[in-house]
Formats: structure tokens, sequence, C-alpha cells
């Protein structure tokens, strides 16, 4: 499926933030000098994306593209989760999933953090992200959900770096997919 970007034009990306408001968060987000250097270039390799569903990784390169032109670096610091690590994680306590129950399991997540502060955001900022993200799907046609956008109701609390597509259960559900073994 080929990405719209910006209605007629593949490789234009908006360089301005949504608002006044969101142009005041970017600044403290924004490190183009990072961006340029060695350890930005090996954290765009850093998660391993085998076994990742084709949709969630055309998100997820639309997504990158969009901050990269903001001058937001950031990276996928977790896409596809094995068993083994993600009964590590839910006995951590970084996770609410067990073995099987999450997301990055069936290689349908990505956690995205900021290349030089990791989880280490305000709400101010992670709302920020978590705007050009649903942008970038919406414009995109993706369905995918925001863990920014998570209540006391849902299946995982707050977790701003989260992405998933939205109907992560029935493609799982539809192609019978194990969920990835150690």
């Amino acid at each position: 499926m080929p990405l719209k970007l910006i209605a007629g034009c593949e490789t234009t990306l908006p360089a301005r933030a949504a608002s006044p408001e969101h142009e005041t968060v970017l600044q403290g987000l924004r490190d183009r000098a990072f961006m340029m250097g060695e350890r930005y270039a090996a954290q765009q390799l850093r998660a391993d994306r085998e076994g990742s569903r084709p949709e969630l990784l055309a998100f997820l390169d639309a997504f990158q593209r969009q901050l990269r032109a903001l001058g937001v670096p950031m990276f996928a610091h977790c896409l596809v989760r094995d068993s083994a690590a993600q009964d590590a994680a839910y006995a951590a306590g970084t996770s609410k999933a067990q073995a099987g129950e999450s997301a990055h399991n069936y290689g349908c997540a990505v956690d995205l953090v900021h290349s030089r502060r990791a989880w280490d955001l305000t709400k101010r900022e992670w709302a920020v992200i978590g705007h050009i993200g649903k942008d970038v799907a919406a414009r995109n046609q993706l369905k995918i959900n925001w863990g920014g956008d998570d209540g006391p109701g849902d299946n995982f609390d707050w977790d701003p770096a989260h992405w998933e597509l939205r109907n992560w259960k029935a493609l799982v559900s539809a192609n019978f997919h194990k969920p990835a073994r150690s």
C-alpha cells in the first residue's frame, strides 16, 4: 500500500508544527545536530523488524519521516517481543501483558522513544508526539491506537511510547498467528 504523506506529494512533509503551542513544545524535543550523528543512525537499526506486520512498518516509516522533517529524533525501541522477553517485561512491571497477550508478540506494536531522553518526556511533549502520530496514521488511512489515549478501562495504562494496530487481535485470529518464541 503506497503511503500518502501529503495529498499529491510523496516527498514533501509538513516541517511546521500544527499550532503555535505545538511549536513551543517541539522546540524542546528537537535536536537536528544529534540526528546527523552515528548514535542516531545506530538507533534507527536497534529494533528488529522481522515478524512485524507490513501495515505497522508502513506507519512507523511514515511517522519517522515526519519526525525527521520536524527535527525530532526518535527511534523504535521495540517492535516484536518474543515470549521470554514479554514474560520478563511482565515480571519487571514494565508490561501489564503476559506472553501471548501483547500486540508486540505478534508484530503488531511499536514503542517509539526520544533518542536523547527515551521515555522521559512531559505529558505535553508526549501529547504533541501523539498528535503527530495520529495525524500520520490518518493521512495514510492506517488504523493505529496510541498508548497515550488509554484510559482506566483499557487493556494497558498510560504508555505514550506505545503504538499498535487497532485490529491486531482480529488479524492474529484470522491468521492463526502464534506469538514470537525465543
